[in-house]
């Protein structure tokens, strides 16, 4: 396991786990590889945020790469070269293009709604991976099926809101805090976020007897008491809360 400094540095200024340094560098170098392959007269690595150009030359020398490209490996470099120089084919557009929109985080709304979205696969754990395993516990078939993403990691007044469910124009969503995409998380927590939130959609909120609104209402906790985990999940939260906090506020990221 990483040590608490490794695990720190791991975090990015704007909520999101970020790449090792090692794994940075070896993307830059599969990405100037490929673009002197192509002639791209190239000498290093700008990493940038512009959503519109995914890569581009500088005058400088400089390969202006998105941030989505730091993982990736030496197949979509070259597909991501090939596209830049004009020498693209059928497949190397289509790896492009898929990588993007895999990769590419999405944001819904403007202003106070604006909501961001980062794929499902994290640095170290999967949320599609998460989705699948406990998708058999509803026992019965899903319609329509939630997507899943990463929100920003963020620390509230009230403290950390491990996930969401909300409907949004192209479906219903699971949001899950990007604070617990960390090598010392366990898998069968971040399950646990992902069997929650799915209970909001299997069993929505009800007015009770008392005409009250039920957000976990007798038959959400029937369904969340399928995990077989739950009690586990439920006591590493509260128990490692308080250090997750920490890690926030050293980090300067005031939810």
């Amino acid at each position: 396991m990483a040590s608490w400094g490794e695990q720190l540095s791991l975090f990015g200024k704007n909520g999101f786990p970020q790449p090792r340094q090692s794994t940075i560098r070896e993307a830059e170098k599969l990405a100037l590889k490929a673009a002197r392959s192509r002639g791209l007269k190239v000498d290093h690595v700008k990493w940038k945020t512009n959503r519109r150009v995914m890569a581009s030359v500088g005058k400088t020398g400089a390969l202006n790469i998105h941030k989505i490209y730091q993982r990736a490996a030496g197949e979509d470099f070259r597909a991501l070269a090939n596209v830049m120089s004009g020498r693209a084919n059928d497949d190397d557009r289509k790896r492009f293009e898929k990588y993007v929109e895999k990769n590419l985080p999405k944001v819904l709304g403007e202003g106070k709604t604006r909501l961001v979205i980062m794929p499902p696969r994290g640095l170290f754990h999967d949320l599609d991976r998460a989705l699948t395993k406990v998708l058999p516990l509803l026992g019965k078939k899903l319609r329509p099926m939630p997507m899943v993403g990463w929100s920003p990691a963020r620390v509230g007044r009230r403290g950390i809101t491990w996930g969401t469910h909300r409907d949004t124009p192209g479906g219903p969503l699971i949001l899950v805090n990007a604070i617990l995409d960390a090598p010392d998380v366990p898998a069968f927590v971040v399950e646990h976020i992902v069997w929650h939130e799915l209970c909001h959609q299997a069993a929505p909120p009800m007015n009770g007897s008392n005409g009250r609104r039920q957000v976990h209402s007798k038959a959400f906790k029937e369904l969340e008491r399928r995990y077989r985990r739950l009690r586990e999940a439920e006591k590493w939260e509260e128990a490692h809360v308080s250090s997750l906090i920490r890690r926030h506020y050293k980090l300067g990221r005031w939810g």
